[in-house]
């Protein structure tokens, strides 16, 4: 898992983010983290999941998990409607390799974020737990939580049972 600090030190002068809001907050992750972006379609219910995993979706003949980001931090359920999408994102290396959905409210951009306007996350203060955020990003004059997808997306995590 990438450190928070070496993240920060090792940004370029600007990155590219896709933003996104879940819950009427906006956030971050990494445009290159994310393969491709859907429109919601329904999703199939897995028995004894983890409860942040929502079930799964077919996306062009693969079928995906889908977690809820709400659910994952502890703080509500993101509730479907006109704009909900899912994020595609590609995790782990070669054989390990596999794509999971995150479920967010409605896709907002894929902009700039410069280096400098790159800060470390408070340890608290936050809804959600700091292990999840990688740095706070400026855009916009406010500072948004641009997530640590490696945390979020933990498989060892997600695929505890549940009984």
């Amino acid at each position: 898992m990438q450190d928070k600090k070496s993240y920060l030190e090792e940004e370029s002068s600007q990155g590219q983010y896709l933003l996104f809001l879940v819950g009427g907050v906006m956030y971050a992750i990494e445009a290159l983290s994310a393969k491709e972006i859907v429109e919601y379609s329904g999703i199939t219910k897995v028995p004894k999941i983890n409860t942040s995993v929502k079930g799964v979706t077919n996306i062009r003949g693969n079928i995906v998990p889908v977690i809820d980001l709400l659910e994952r931090f502890s703080i509500g359920t993101t509730a479907i409607g006109e704009k909900t999408s899912i994020i595609v994102v590609h995790i782990g290396e070669h054989e390990e390799s596999m794509e999971i959905g995150i479920l967010i409210d409605e896709v907002y951009e894929v902009d700039n974020i410069e280096a400098s306007d790159l800060k470390k996350a408070p340890e608290f203060g936050s809804k959600v737990d700091p292990k999840f955020i990688l740095c706070m990003g400026k855009y916009d004059e406010k500072y948004i939580a641009i997530l640590n997808t490696k945390t979020i997306l933990d498989i060892d995590e997600l695929s505890q049972l549940v009984e």
